[in-house]
């Protein structure tokens, strides 16, 4: 077996619980705490920059979002208004067609030379009103009524003279 020196009741034991010499911690190579220090800068700056993107891209995410709501209402307003255009330019529509339609029943022009003929023809100028037509045969009546009376009072004097 194996030398184990005999511990005195009152001593404390050396070393590590079973006796053993507990090892000291060796220092550490310099260049490997160099390399952990500089991996542990580099982590943190990694951490930092994760934590800036982060921010910028929830700071990209609510300016879309602000956007998509802005470019939705405007797209409302774009759709009322291209309603109403479309309202406008069928009533707009309707009118033409009406146009069109009473340009349809009016004269063409052949039909006004046609019309323009007759009346050169017919020379409504010369024609009398029923007035004047009136007054014309009252005229000659009268006139006939003065012959006759002057007729009668020359048979009379006729008679009386022969």
């Amino acid at each position: 077996m194996a030398d184990i020196p005999a511990s005195n009741p009152g001593e404390a034991p050396k070393g590590g619980m079973f006796g053993a010499k507990s090892p000291s911690p060796e220092p550490m190579d310099s260049g490997l705490s160099k390399d952990m220090t500089r991996l542990a800068a580099r982590l943190k700056i990694s951490e930092e920059r994760y934590d800036a993107l982060r921010k910028k891209l929830m700071l990209i995410e609510q300016n879309m979002l602000s956007h998509h709501k802005k470019a939705m209402s405007e797209i409302k307003v774009l759709h009322s208004e291209i309603t109403d255009v479309n309202s406008k330019i069928n009533e707009i529509q309707d009118k033409i067609l009406l146009i069109v339609k009473e340009l349809r029943l009016t004269a063409k022009r052949e039909d006004i030379d046609v019309m323009k003929k007759y009346v050169e023809l017919w020379n409504p100028m010369r024609f009398v009103t029923k007035e004047q037509v009136e007054n014309i045969v009252q005229e000659v009546l009268n006139q006939e009524q003065g012959s006759a009376v002057k007729e009668k009072n020359h048979q009379k004097i006729y008679k009386t003279n022969y």
